[in-house]
């Protein structure tokens, strides 16, 4: 029944109206003999209190029920208010005058490290640079580490693979984005999140529940948008270098330089590289702790404003990354067990816009991006080698309908991808060939209520509609009380062992046991939203609650037969609901505390039986300290996590935890202190200082090649404490 209520709200929304009449206008001054509009000005309708600011070009547009004449207070600071009586419709032209010449005055504040935001009706949160610098650089996957609502885990314990967890469920069912063009898809799905520099980030959002339709119909759980550094940014160093090495002896390095060509033309050229090529193995397995790899990685962006109504940019990117695990170089080649993944990934994209300053509600834009992704990979003595090819567009158009509270945006996308790969039971060639309309309505009712209503139709397999609708509304009860709902479908077709790759790493038999269906689900949530102040302090406080409910689902069960891991589709129910509630707090001046707490319960029916999803902690509890001196010359970032306990899957005799079911809890320690000098920055930390590992990741190590070799049984750490030291430079 809410599923209906949804879809009806959704189509109906979009054609509810009142029985207002439109007052529109222009505020403007005189300078010299020109005429100057006023942007910002506030227009108010008197006898209602109802209010507007005029748009960039000084426009604006007010509603009201209210009978004509009636008056409306146009006023500006640093000029003299007016009050205008409105006798008819037609269009009213304003002149404010100054009444006293203000003087420059400078206006700080703090920038905060994870904002949530209070005007977007989708719930999400903004990661900026000043959050990604209190751990390791690194990539992305190692972003989240300070995170309450991400959690990251390791999939094997032979490729280094990590795997983001959002609402109880795998990354691959979140929509990861780079400045808003869909990617790291297929192929690039399980590694994609290693493939960016941390250093290369501005900023990365984290959207929770069913995203907006604009983006497509994979998103089920979120949507994480990462924006890189920006060439025509004045806060993008024009010259950037970071060094980074650890004990375990992985070194790493980090290169841009920004470059202004004209005053429509900049670029940017960033460079990345990492290596680590000794072998560490600390529980005397003769497996390495953690894989040998060497990845280069280039980007390169050209951005073009024509300071007119034309704005474009091309990018170029290309990485190498070639990772190696397995046993020690101490056992002989002939029996040795090695693991391999090696890639190979090109891609290249683009915007086009078109602005129109005299409507700034107005535009049009196009994105395209064409992906070619290689990569090679073995377990042991399974296979399984991969290439893609993607091409993806979409055009969307935007503006406001009569008043400037209904906004719209409708577009058109395409999306080719083809997979080549070979593995027994596996189609050699997965292809998609999707074209699809999408249109989104945002309706604003003063500043108390803001509903998106989107809808989306793609033609996929078999000249199916694949219907998607979602639905975001959003009430303020005050500025500082802010209240959430959310619902929505998602559509994703499983890459099956693209998706899973780390079930090669283990003897048990691969079965594929019929045509696997698309997945769809449900995707419904709240959130709420305070802030305020104690004394001078500020806090925000935030909670959500979301479920995630399937009617068709891959089961990857590794839960049911210890001697198989199945591939089939769901035959019952599948879900996931997750509780969470953020506290952000400054204690004392400069000193920020971050407390979170997260549960989660995620069930789905293996062979017939509902059972709670193994690997999964059911309870999450972080804490994180930032301290920053006055002078901001030394920072210290401190993080403490507690993972709960976590249901093991059904497999031979784990060394560690006996036939034990569950996992025990754990709990880790991150620390970093920076030291700030006129030019450059030097950083040192540890990740889990307390050195908690899990000391048996790998079940029967001694014989891999039999049939009781297990490295996919992961419920904690595996290197164990890590200890770093950085440089950064920036020259602006």
């Amino acid at each position: 029944m809410l599923k209906k209520i949804i879809v009806f709200i959704i189509l109906t929304l979009p054609v509810l109206s009142f029985a207002q009449q439109k007052i529109s206008g222009r505020v403007m001054e005189i300078v010299g003999s020109k005429e100057v509009s006023i942007p910002g000005a506030g227009v108010y309708l008197i006898e209602s209190q109802q209010g507007i600011f005029t748009d960039s070009a000084g426009f604006f547009n007010l509603e009201t029920s209210h009978q004509l004449p009636i008056n409306i207070a146009i006023s500006f600071p640093g000029y003299y208010s007016d009050t205008v009586l409105i006798k008819s419709l037609s269009p009213v032209k304003t002149y404010l005058k100054k009444s006293v010449e203000l003087k420059e005055v400078e206006v700080s504040a703090k920038k905060e490290a994870i904002s949530i935001s209070t005007i977007n009706p989708i719930n999400s949160e903004k990661i900026t640079q000043r959050e990604l610098l209190k751990a390791a650089c690194c990539n992305i996957s190692e972003a989240f580490e300070t995170n309450p609502s991400v959690t990251v885990d390791y999939k094997d314990a032979v490729t280094g693979i990590k795997e983001i967890q959002l609402l109880g469920l795998g990354g691959i069912y979140v929509q990861m984005l780079s400045e808003n063009i869909p990617e790291m898809r297929g192929l690039a799905g399980i590694y994609g999140l290693t493939y960016i520099p941390g250093p290369w980030i501005e900023s990365i959002q984290l959207t929770k529940g069913a995203g907006s339709v604009l983006n497509g119909y994979e998103s089920t759980t979120g949507q994480i948008n990462v924006e890189y550094k920006k060439p025509n940014s004045d806060e993008t160093p024009r010259f950037y270098l970071n060094l980074f090495g650890e004990e375990s002896g992985g070194a790493e390095a980090n290169l841009f330089y920004k470059r202004r060509i004209n005053n429509q033309w900049s670029s940017i050229l960033m460079l990345h590289g990492r290596s680590m090529q000794k072998e560490m193995d600390r529980n005397d397995d003769n497996f390495m702790d953690s894989p040998k790899n060497k990845n280069f990685n280039i980007y390169s962006r050209w951005q073009y404003h024509s300071n007119k109504k034309l704005e474009g940019q091309v990018s170029l990117k290309f990485l190498t990354d070639d990772v190696k695990g397995g046993q020690v170089t101490e056992v002989p080649l002939a029996n040795r067990y090695s693991t391999m993944v090696k890639t190979y990934r090109a891609e290249v994209n683009g915007k086009l816009g078109f602005v129109f300053p005299e409507k700034p509600a107005k535009s049009i834009g196009n994105i395209f991006q064409l992906t070619l992704h290689d990569m090679k990979s073995n377990f042991g003595p399974k296979v399984y080698d991969g290439r893609e090819g993607s091409f993806y567009y979409q055009g969307i158009y935007q503006n406001v309908l009569s008043s400037n509270n209904q906004e719209y945006k409708l577009g058109v996308s395409y999306r080719y991808d083809r997979l080549e790969q070979n593995f027994p039971g596996l189609p050699k060639v997965m292809e998609e060939n999707i074209p699809g309309v999408f249109l989104e309505y945002t309706y604003k009712y003063f500043e108390k209520l803001t509903v998106v209503a989107g809808v989306r139709e793609d033609l996929q397999e078999n000249n199916k509609l694949v219907f998607t609708p979602r639905l975001h509304a959003k009430y303020n009860f005050t500025e500082n009380l802010i209240f959430r709902i959310s619902g929505g479908r998602s559509y994703r077709k499983p890459y099956l062992l693209a998706d899973n790759l780390s079930v090669l790493a283990s003897s048990r038999q691969i079965v594929f046991k019929e045509n696997i269906s698309a997945e769809r689900a449900w995707n419904y949530g709240t959130n709420l939203t305070l802030r305020g102040k104690l004394g001078n302090r500020e806090y925000s406080l935030s909670a959500d609650a979301y479920r995630t409910e399937f009617s068709d689902q891959l089961v990857v069960d590794a839960y049911s037969d210890s001697a198989k891991i199945s591939f089939y589709n769901l035959k019952g129910s599948s879900y996931s609901n997750s509780l969470q509630i953020t506290l952000n707090a400054e204690i004392i001046e400069r000193l920020d505390l971050r407390l979170g707490y997260k549960m989660e319960d995620v069930r789905s029916t293996f062979n017939g039986k509902l059972e709670q999803k193994p690997l999964i902690s059911k309870d999450r509890y972080l804490a994180t300290l930032s301290y920053r001196t006055s002078n901001e010359h030394w920072k210290f970032d401190y993080t403490i996590v507690n993972e709960g306990k976590k249901k093991l899957q059904n497999v031979f005799f784990d060394a560690e935890n006996g036939n034990n079911n569950y996992s025990p809890s754990f709990t880790l320690m991150n620390f970093q202190v920076t030291k700030v000098f006129r030019k450059f920055e030097l950083y040192s930390g540890s990740e889990n200082i307390t050195d908690y590992r899990q000391l048996h990741p790998i079940i029967h190590p001694e014989n891999p090649l039999g049939n009781s070799f297990d490295a996919t049984n992961i419920w904690g750490p595996i290197q164990g404490r890590r200890i770093y030291l950085g440089f950064r430079m920036s020259i602006m």
